[in-house]
């Protein structure tokens, strides 16, 4: 079995993992959750392990990942 990496690339708007699409972005994220679930599975316990949970489009319309709640966002940006 080969593993395929996913295409990204680093956006205009930092240093961050930026994808084209809403769809590369969601299979990153999913790859992510499977490795860090992963890692709390052989560390014998997930407490503590950041996640990224979430997908966002930033203003140069790239797609990026965050651990950041949907609820924590909104709290933040009000």
């Amino acid at each position: 079995m080969s593993i395929k990496a996913l295409d990204f690339r680093t956006c205009e708007c930092g240093a961050k993992r930026a994808y084209e699409d809403h769809r590369a972005a969601e299979r990153a994220l999913g790859r992510v959750q499977a490795k860090r679930h992963r890692a709390g599975d052989r560390r014998g316990t997930r407490r503590g392990l950041a996640c990224e949970n979430r997908i966002y489009r930033c203003e140069f319309g790239m797609h990026h990942l965050t651990s950041q709640s949907r609820a924590d966002y909104s709290g933040a940006a009000a």
